[in-house]
C-alpha cells in the first residue's frame, strides 16, 4: 500500500480552477503539472509544462483560459487501489506519463504521484555556457571585465546561469573562453563536490557554436548549450523532456515578443494597389531566438575544427541535413544583456523579483 502523505502535499500545489488563465496557472506548477477541478472540485483535466509549451508555439497567450489547452480525460488511479510504488512507475511507463493523479470514488483529487520520485534523475545533462564575447556594447563596463563577470544583483551574471543549472540537476559544465578567459577562469575555479567545471579555450573566437568543436571527449548524449549573459529562471529539466519528446535533434529555446504598431496599417493589393484593408495599430508577434539550445551529439559533426561558426549557421547547417529541429518557448523569466539598458533593467527586476510576493490560484 502507497502512503499518501507526500502524495497529499504535491496535489495542493497543483490543483487549479478550471476558469483559470494559463498565467495563473503556471503559479501551481512547481510539480511540472497541474490539475484542473470543477466548481465543486472534481478533476475535470489536467495540463502539463510540455502542454503548456506547445500551446504558446500554437498562438496561445498567458490570457489564454487553462480549459481550452487541458487534456479533459487524464488517467488516474483510484484511492483504494493498493499499488507499490514499483507498479506505479510500470504504470507510468506503459501509459507514458511522469504524472499520475490519485482520485476518490466521486472523483475528487486526493493524491498526486510523480514519475521523478520513482528514481533518481537528479543528473540531468552536460551543459555549455559560451563566455568568450567582448561584450563590446556594455563597454566601458567590459574594459577590464568580461561581461560574464558583470553584476546582477550580489552574483555575477554567470553565476546565476550556473545556479540555475546547478538546481535543475547539471552536474557537469564546460566553459568557453576567450576574452579575458583567465578572470572567468579565477572566477569560477573548477567546481566543487557537486558540480564540475571545465574549460574551452579559444585561441581566437569561434564564434557561438565554434566552440564546441572543442569538446573533448564529445558527448554521448543530448547536452544544453546557453550564452552565458543571460538571466533566466528557464525550467532546464522541461527543456530535456520537451526535447526528448519531441524527438529533435536540435532544440532552440525561443522567447515570444510583440511589436505593436502605433498607427493605422495598410494592405494594398500588390498587383493594382488598390487598398484592400486597413488595420488599426494592430500588434505582430515574433518568435525570437533566446539564447539556449539543446543538440544531440551528432550535431557536432557539422561544425569546422578551429572556424569561426556561430550557431545560426549550426541551425541552417542542421535544417539543410534534414535533421529535426524545434522550438521550445521559454514562459519563466529571461533577460538577455547585450546593452546598458538591458543590464539596468536586469538589476532593477532582479531588486523586484526578490521582494515576497503572495498569490492564491483557486
Amino acid at each position: 500500500m502507497v502512503s499518501r502523505k507526500l502524495s497529499r502535499e504535491k496535489l495542493q500545489e497543483a490543483l487549479v480552477g478550471h476558469c483559470v488563465t494559463i498565467e495563473q496557472t503556471l503559479k501551481a506548477m512547481d510539480n511540472e503539472v497541474a490539475i484542473i477541478v470543477d466548481d465543486a472540485g472534481r478533476m475535470c483535466g489536467l495540463v502539463t509544462d510540455g502542454d503548456i509549451r506547445r500551446a504558446f508555439l500554437g498562438g496561445a497567450t498567458m490570457e489564454t483560459p487553462i480549459r481550452q489547452i487541458m487534456s479533459p480525460h487524464p488517467f488516474a488511479i483510484q484511492e483504494d487501489d493498493c499499488l507499490s510504488p514499483g507498479e506505479i512507475m510500470a504504470l507510468m511507463l506503459k501509459h507514458q506519463i511522469r504524472h499520475l493523479p490519485v482520485i476518490d470514488y466521486d472523483g475528487f483529487p486526493v493524491g498526486l504521484e510523480l514519475l521523478r520520485d520513482q528514481y533518481n534523475d537528479d543528473d540531468l545533462a552536460p551543459a555549455v555556457l559560451m563566455a568568450g564575447g567582448k561584450g563590446s556594447r556594455l563597454y566601458p563596463l567590459t574594459a577590464e571585465t568580461p561581461k560574464p563577470l558583470l553584476k546582477v544583483g550580489d552574483q555575477t551574471i554567470i553565476d546565476n546561469v550556473i545556479a540555475g543549472l546547478k538546481s535543475c540537476g547539471v552536474k557537469n559544465i564546460a566553459v568557453s573562453i576567450n576574452y579575458l578567459g583567465e578572470k572567468i577562469k579565477q572566477h569560477l575555479g573548477t567546481g566543487d563536490d557537486e558540480l564540475r567545471l571545465k574549460y574551452l579555450e579559444e585561441k581566437e573566437a569561434l564564434g557561438t557554436a565554434g566552440a564546441l568543436s572543442l569538446l573533448s571527449p564529445r558527448p554521448d548524449r543530448a547536452f544544453i548549450v546557453m550564452n552565458a549573459d543571460l538571466m533566466t529562471e528557464v525550467d532546464y529539466k522541461a527543456f530535456v523532456r520537451f526535447h526528448k519528446n519531441s524527438g529533435n535533434q536540435l532544440s532552440v529555446g525561443v522567447r515570444r515578443i510583440e511589436e505593436k504598431i502605433p498607427f493605422g496599417v495598410i494592405d494594398l493589393d500588390e498587383h493594382s494597389g488598390e487598398l484592400r484593408q486597413i488595420r488599426e495599430k494592430p500588434v505582430n508577434t515574433y518568435f525570437i531566438n533566446a539564447g539556449i539550445y539543446m543538440l544531440e551529439p551528432q550535431l557536432l559533426e557539422l561544425i569546422p575544427a578551429q572556424q569561426f561558426f556561430d550557431m545560426v549557421a549550426l541551425i541552417n547547417a542542421a535544417l539543410a541535413r534534414g535533421y529535426k529541429v524545434g522550438a521550445f518557448p521559454i514562459l519563466e523569466y529571461w533577460r538577455d544583456i547585450g546593452r546598458h539598458q538591458e543590464i539596468a533593467q536586469a538589476r532593477q527586476e532582479w531588486r523586484q523579483r526578490r521582494q515576497p510576493v503572495t498569490t492564491t490560484v483557486i
